[in-house]
């Protein structure tokens, strides 16, 4: 399968998935959130023993790409968070291990990325932000909710340590209340509206 330069994976018993748009901090587009999803659908076939997400140091995801965002319509902003909802619900079903090692920026949906992951392997500078509710979208909260403030189970040092270890228990999760969530927030009216005024707030404060 031909991906695009969005990512890069390397294949083996062991996946590596890395993330690479440095000129956009690694933010999920339209065209990366599909490029996870193929590998998804490759994986559920090939069944690797785990399967590794990672950035580069700088940064982990800086989450929901709002480049464009002029071009963008409610109908197609809620697609596109649907779509990372589902991305999100079939990392945390995978049938095998799924590790995140997060360095530099990981905020909203590049956070939740971490979060579904089996392993969330988390530099201790790293800020998890989850700015959603600030837009009115319910993304990942209720994995949130489930893991509570223990998150975070390694440091990035200890990826040879996290696969060879047994898988950890997963937690209950609720995929229907998780989508049922994000669906009723994406199709509340005026969404591409709230992120705007969301973007144009952070660079006020930024000026």
């Amino acid at each position: 399968m031909n991906h695009p330069t969005s990512l890069r994976l390397d294949r083996g018993d062991i996946w590596t998935v890395t993330l690479d748009r440095p000129e956009r901090a690694n933010a999920l587009s339209a065209d990366l959130v599909e490029a996870l999803h193929d590998v998804l659908d490759e994986a559920a076939a090939a069944r690797p023993e785990a399967l590794v997400l990672r950035g580069n140091d700088r940064h982990f995801a800086a989450g929901f790409d709002l480049g464009g965002l002029a071009a963008e319509t409610d109908a197609t902003l809620a697609l596109r968070f649907l779509r990372i909802g589902l991305l999100l619900e079939r990392l945390i079903a995978a049938p095998y291990r799924t590790v995140a090692v997060a360095n530099g920026v990981a905020v909203g949906a590049g956070a939740d990325l971490v979060l579904a992951c089996d392993h969330r392997l988390v530099d201790p500078a790293v800020t998890l932000r989850f700015p959603g509710a600030a837009f009115g979208v319910a993304l990942g909260t209720v994995r949130r909710a489930e893991l509570g403030a223990g998150f975070v189970t390694g440091v990035p040092g200890a990826l040879a340590e996290a696969l060879a270890a047994e898988s950890p228990p997963r937690l209950p999760h609720d995929t229907d209340a998780e989508l049922a969530a994000l669906a009723r927030s994406v199709a509340v009216p005026g969404l591409r509206d709230r992120i705007a005024a969301y973007t144009a707030a952070l660079t006020k404060e930024s000026a």
